[in-house]
């Protein structure tokens, strides 16, 4: 009675079924920026480029784990700490030492990874649910809330040095010059402590017995981060003790001064463990209170050069 019946139902079935294709692979591509959304990403502290180009690059791949709440990013320099939570109030934090981690670390944080420094703490510890669900504040309250670890950039770090180069001066003084330094680092600011040894002086013009000098003393300064390198600047204090070797007999060893001068110093490249660093010092000596007596045998105004290697403590 219908004959074209049987031959419009299979028309109408391939036609719902396209159609449900078609909003499933939607719902598909919408879901990974979706879930971006809904994900609070944060980058405060004094970052480098580098980690505002690495959260554009997060936001723009969708690689924002599915049930993450908030992600905040307390930076300084290239190092930084990472904070993730989840919906349901879970929460963990990870040291990163480059931009480049950001997005592996969020991986693994987002399939439940705890290794490698990763704390993470279970949905009961947290407050209240929707407490855990509001972005993470990023700053002071963030490293207050978190655990008593210093945030990054307030941790301590030690870098050592090894020089070598001259040192010459008022009274036409040069010498081959060793040094060794030891630092202490608190955010931008080194509190160190030096050692050079002036092998041997000899007088440019002539006529001038040898000698020798070691030295002693202390440093404080900033360190500066400009581009690639590591620039240093600051002022130091020495002791130096005085060796003529010509007068072995005379009175003349055991002498010393004080010296006191400034530095500016480079090291590349800054993330390495191991680096290239250059140093240029002037020092005077302010007073004639020790061992002013007789031949100068060290220059009383002198600049050193020195290049050498630095490299990180344990």
């Amino acid at each position: 009675m219908h004959p074209m019946l049987p031959t419009l139902q299979p028309l109408s079935d391939a036609s719902v079924l396209g159609a449900i294709v078609l909003a499933v692979l939607g719902l598909a591509s919408e879901a990974r920026p979706a879930a971006a959304a809904q994900c609070s990403i944060a980058l405060g502290g004094a970052p480098v480029e580098g980690w505002k180009l690495a959260v554009r690059e997060l936001e723009r791949s969708g690689s924002v784990p599915a049930d993450c709440a908030a992600v905040a990013i307390e930076a300084s320099g290239e190092r930084a700490r990472l904070v993730f939570q989840t919906r349901d109030g879970r929460r963990a934090e990870r040291g990163l030492d480059h931009p480049d981690e950001l997005v592996p670390a969020l991986r693994a944080l987002g399939v439940g990874a705890t290794a490698d420094g990763a704390a993470s703490l279970p949905a009961q510890d947290i407050p209240s649910a929707p407490a855990a669900a509001a972005p993470v504040p990023v700053g002071g309250d963030l490293a207050a809330s978190s655990s008593p670890e210093p945030p990054p950039g307030q941790e301590a770090r030690a870098a050592f040095a090894l020089l070598g180069g001259i040192r010459g001066g008022a009274g036409n003084l040069l010498s081959p010059a060793l040094a060794g330094s030891a630092a202490i680092g608190l955010e931008r600011w080194e509190l160190g402590v030096n050692l050079v040894l002036e092998l041997q002086y000899f007088d440019l013009g002539g006529g001038e017995p040898p000698s020798a000098a070691a030295s002693v003393g202390v440093a404080l300064g900033r360190r500066e981060p400009v581009g690639d390198f590591d620039v240093m600047f600051g002022g130091r204090a020495m002791i130096a003790a005085l060796n003529d070797e010509s007068e072995v007999d005379g009175g003349e060893r055991g002498r010393a001064e004080v010296r006191l001068g400034a530095y500016l110093g480079g090291a590349w490249p800054r993330t390495g463990s191991l680096r290239w660093r250059a140093d240029v010092a002037a020092d005077v000596v302010p007073h004639r209170a020790l061992g002013s007596a007789g031949t100068r045998i060290a220059p009383w105004l002198g600049a050193s050069l020195l290049v050498g290697a630095e490299f990180n403590g344990p």
